[in-house]
């Protein structure tokens, strides 16, 4: 099971590389300069594809880092957007982003996404890389509680690693790409959608979020997915 002490302790060391590295690269952990460009092209295009025009909608996003998706749902006219983020440091990054930007419309919240409570649903809740680093407890836990912060018309998106095939874990193993030890769980796409189905979410649609030969497919044992989620009716 992952450990989630060392979970937190390796996102609260990534503000170190504010100012170092481009903006994106503190969260989305993509630290090639090329691989980044195309990181972000291909996955913007291909998340806002399966949204609706988000202009004037409430937003919830899990899991939001320093606010890379945040700032990309204030720029596409969302009405207001609750930024949800366990690491102190990266927290504090996204105010003063906010800050430097002149945004009115946007709140970073300091908690783990799994004990946030909102006393209102949102039309868009966007969970982004954030499944991987949760326990299965955890989990559970996130998904119960999307019941609160949800309506039978929100759209929940998620954006996630998936492990193909089975189950894969990194339990605490040095990478070198981040130079750095790493923790993380890739659940299956049958375990993700079993896990929101247990709680009253119907999956929609699911995707790998780029196609095979794409060189953003780095490891056999992953891929990055998307799926569509909506509430049940007659889910409290």
């Amino acid at each position: 099971m992952l450990d989630s002490q060392k979970v937190k302790a390796f996102w609260e060391s990534r503000s170190k590389y504010y100012h170092q590295l481009p903006f994106e690269s503190i969260a989305n952990l993509e630290q090639d300069p090329q691989n980044l460009d195309l990181k972000i092209r291909d996955e913007t295009q291909k998340v806002f594809s399966w949204l609706p025009d988000i202009a004037g909608k409430s937003v919830l996003d899990l899991g939001a880092g320093v606010g890379q998706w945040t700032f990309r749902f204030q720029q596409r006219g969302a009405r207001q957007i609750t930024a949800v983020e366990f690491s102190a440091s990266l927290v504090e990054i996204g105010q003063l982003e906010v800050q430097q930007r002149g945004i009115t419309n946007v709140e970073f919240v300091h908690s783990a996404a799994e004990t946030y409570r909102s006393s209102h649903p949102f039309e868009v809740v966007f969970i982004s890389g954030l499944m991987i680093y949760l326990n299965d407890d955890q989990a559970e836990t996130l998904v119960m509680h999307l019941k609160q912060h949800t309506t039978p018309e929100s759209i929940i998106l998620l954006r996630d690693g998936t492990g193909v095939g089975e189950r894969y874990e990194i339990n605490n193993r040095f990478s070198a790409h981040l130079n750095t030890d790493y923790s993380a769980t890739y659940r299956t796409t049958q375990q993700y959608q079993d896990l929101f189905d247990r709680h009253g979410f119907t999956l929609i649609e699911q995707d790998n979020m780029f196609p095979e030969g794409h060189p953003l497919n780095k490891y056999p044992e992953t891929r990055l997915r998307l799926y569509r989620f909506r509430k049940q009716h007659g889910q409290n």
